[in-house]
Parts: C-alpha cells; sequence; structure tokens
C-alpha cells in the first residue's frame, strides 16, 4: 500500500485531511507528523522512524509551511538537497496565499500549492484529485 506523509501541526487540519483522505477511496496509509523536525526525522529514517515497516516512506507528502521549529519552506529545501528525494512530489498545503509564500516554495521545488479552504467538499475533492494522480496514475521515475 502506498504512503502519503502529512507535515502539519494543527490537529483541526489533521483531522480534515484524515477526512478527505478516507473518503477518496483511494487505498494508501496516511502517516501524520506534527513539526518541521519530525518531518526531516521520519524522511531520513532517524530515531523513532528508523523502522521501514512502520514508517514507510512515502509516495507524496503534504507539507504545511506555518510550523514549530523548522517551516515548511526550510523542510521542502533540505528534501530538494536530498537526492533519494529529488522526484518526491510535496504539496504546500497551507492557509497563506501570500505571494511571498507561494513564489518562495516554487523557487524550492515544490510540486504543487494547495490552499486550504474553508469548504470541506472543495478541499476534499482537490485531496481526492491529487492522491489518484500521484498514487495510481502517474508512472514515477526509477
Amino acid at each position: 500500500m502506498k504512503t502519503v506523509l502529512l507535515v502539519e501541526d494543527s490537529d483541526d487540519d489533521i483531522f480534515v485531511m484524515k477526512m478527505a483522505c478516507q473518503r477518496t477511496g483511494i487505498p494508501h496509509h496516511l502517516q501524520v507528523v506534527n513539526d518541521g523536525a519530525q518531518a526531516i526525522d521520519y524522511l531520513s529514517g532517524a530515531g523513532e522512524y528508523s523502522d521501514r515497516e512502520l514508517h514507510p516512506l512515502p509516495h507524496v507528502v503534504f507539507l504545511d509551511i506555518k510550523m514549530p521549529k523548522l517551516d515548511g519552506h526550510e523542510v521542502l529545501k533540505w528534501i530538494r538537497s536530498q537526492e533519494n528525494f529529488r522526484n518526491l512530489p510535496v504539496v504546500m498545503l497551507t492557509t497563506s496565499g501570500q505571494s511571498e509564500d507561494v513564489g518562495r516554495a516554487y523557487e524550492l521545488g515544490v510540486t504543487s500549492y494547495l490552499r486550504k479552504v474553508s469548504c470541506p467538499a472543495e478541499f476534499g475533492q482537490a485531496v481526492r484529485i491529487i492522491l489518484k494522480y500521484w498514487l495510481e496514475l502517474n508512472t514515477p521515475a526509477s
């Protein structure tokens, strides 16, 4: 089963994302970490994330920008600096529509920038489309 990593510090946003993922009907396992430092530990297999059976590498990452320890831009910069993650799909998932945040995310190599919307149905549809494409339709590089 494919894995999705959600990097999010808001319990409310985690709940909304879990509901959206469940409603897609697309088989996947959702892993959640709560800050940028945990995201890097997860991806690098450090500490509590060293067991790849329990914490498999993700096929797509949803990454919040505004987080404690390391923000989403810093995590994205780290991801793109790692040879084995250069093609990993990373979707910024944020309330920020500030042009500086959007521009920086694309400069750092984000795959897509998705604004959290207040309409659950619209947000759920966006998550379904993203998961359908990255988990089922896309053919990744070998």
